[in-house]
């Protein structure tokens, strides 16, 4: 008897540590969106969910307006969406991270062709021939 109770033992840690395993590929695979504030809940909700059960939030969807804005630092501040064949701007995205203060500027920074997108970064020390992102687009 007591052999089968090691067995069952063994069997379930060995399911723990799976379980622990992919909850931690999939808080690796989504660190970035989630909040230190909110990776503890992330954490309990995949635990009893699942991975695959589990929705993140994204900052633009939970984020509350009053809270203390995010620096950019090395992401993107903004993207530029243009046609592809004609390169004419569709639209503009603004990220929910802000340059860090009134010293950068969000320039043009790359050309992704394979999205048909610029991508705006902050910049501290811009010149006349940096583009700077719109400023009558939909920032706000």
């Amino acid at each position: 008897m007591s052999r089968m109770n090691c067995h069952v033992v063994d069997t379930r840690l060995v399911l723990v540590t799976i379980l622990l395993t992919l909850c931690c590929f999939t808080l690796i695979d989504t660190a970035a969106v989630v909040r230190t504030e909110l990776l503890g809940e992330h954490l309990q909700n995949v635990i009893l969910h699942g991975p695959s059960n589990t929705r993140v939030l994204r900052t633009t969807e939970g984020s509350d307006k009053n809270s203390q804005g995010r620096n950019c630092y090395n992401l993107p501040c903004g993207w530029e969406v243009y046609n592809p064949r004609t390169r004419i701007s569709e639209y503009v995205m603004k990220n929910e991270c802000e340059c860090p203060d009134s010293t950068y500027k969000c320039v043009r920074y790359h050309d992704v062709l394979q999205s048909g997108a610029y991508q705006y970064r902050c910049r501290q020390n811009t010149t006349a021939d940096d583009i700077e992102y719109p400023k009558d687009s939909n920032w706000g």
